[in-house]
């Protein structure tokens, strides 16, 4: 760890542009570490670009959003840039104009909190500093930044208290501890102020998100006596609905009484199925979605693949569910 930190401060020091991305459909987490890192990088005189592949929703109150670069937009021939990969780790999890735009460069630093799988690297030489027993990206960040006396501005500390409220789950998730209200403590210390964001991210619904939930509730199936809950949204639905972040609706079947895997199965294109998974302690479902090509936490997870028919794979699908949790 100590011998990662001093080439991650090295590359900070000698480099001049950095490219920052994260993962398909990103999160809070993924969106807050971005900014946190391309303000950190600014007051540095760094030139730093943060990219994505299309603006996501409910972002507008983390500082810096506004800075965020769509991919498509971005043209700028960059001589021997840093890439920072942020809460992920492989290519896979990148978009595919994303990685296009990033895989000639040489020099990867990759900051995450997901478990470490067997898919394919960047360049073999990244500098990886993987923990996935940090409760958020944003946490490995503000440790980095305090491992190394970096200042630390409210804005930065905002965005980053974001990312660790968030992928939390308000702190109720399995993945706090002592280390997380230390952490969310220092960082309220330096000026972040948790009312604002609780307000941003969960007094903030649209009624887009009602409607969805409206179909996902009306679809909500229980399997193996109430103990599995699993709805979907075909392509059909997501584009009348123009819907994002569709993955929180699983956290939402999770929450009900006696479930203890929830799974929301969404058509995002025709023929191809995202799948979000979630599950309650001691219940692990990565497994599940590594057998799809997938990945995540142990209780929150999720995959991509390709299908024929969507009701066909559905069908399908509740009975992989079944079988999964009679193991």
């Amino acid at each position: 760890m100590r011998q990662k930190l001093k080439d991650i401060f090295h590359i900070f020091k000698s480099f001049k542009n950095f490219i920052l991305v994260t993962h398909l459909n990103p999160d809070i987490d993924g969106i807050a570490s971005m900014l946190s890192v391309h303000l950190f990088l600014k007051s540095l005189n760094k030139k730093s670009f943060p990219v994505v592949e299309k603006f996501p929703e409910n972002v507008e109150f983390l500082f810096s959003s506004k800075e965020l670069i769509l991919i498509d937009k971005f043209n700028l021939k960059l001589k021997n840039p840093a890439i920072i990969v942020l809460d992920a780790h492989s290519p896979e999890r990148l978009p595919e104009k994303v990685y296009q735009k990033i895989s000639s460069s040489q020099t990867f630093i990759i900051i995450d909190h997901h478990q470490l799988d067997n898919k394919k690297r960047f360049s073999g030489k990244e500098i990886m500093l993987i923990d996935p027993s940090a409760p958020s990206t944003t946490f490995l960040i503000y440790k980095i930044f305090k491992k190394g006396n970096f200042a630390i501005t409210p804005e930065i500390a905002q965005n980053l208290l974001a990312g660790l409220y968030y992928d939390t789950g308000c702190f109720k998730y399995e993945n706090v501890n002592k280390k997380t209200f230390l952490v969310a403590g220092e960082l309220c210390n330096l000026g972040a102020k948790p009312y604002q964001i609780a307000e941003a991210l969960f007094e903030n619904i649209s009624l887009k998100e009602i409607e969805t939930l409206k179909i996902v509730l009306e679809r909500l199936e229980f399997l193996k006596n109430g103990v599995i809950a699993i709805s979907y949204l075909t392509y059909e639905d997501i584009q009348k609905l123009n819907s994002k972040n569709l993955s929180d609706f699983a956290n939402f079947l999770r929450s009900i009484k006696g479930v203890k895997i929830s799974a929301l199965v969404k058509e995002v294109e025709k023929n191809i199925v995202s799948v979000s998974l979630r599950s309650r302690i001691p219940i692990e479902v990565v497994d599940l979605a590594k057998s799809f090509g997938g990945g995540g936490h142990k209780y929150a997870c999720g995959f991509k693949t390709k299908v024929k028919d969507f009701f066909e794979f559905l069908k399908s699908f509740k009975e992989t569910l079944r079988n999964y949790y009679g193991n």
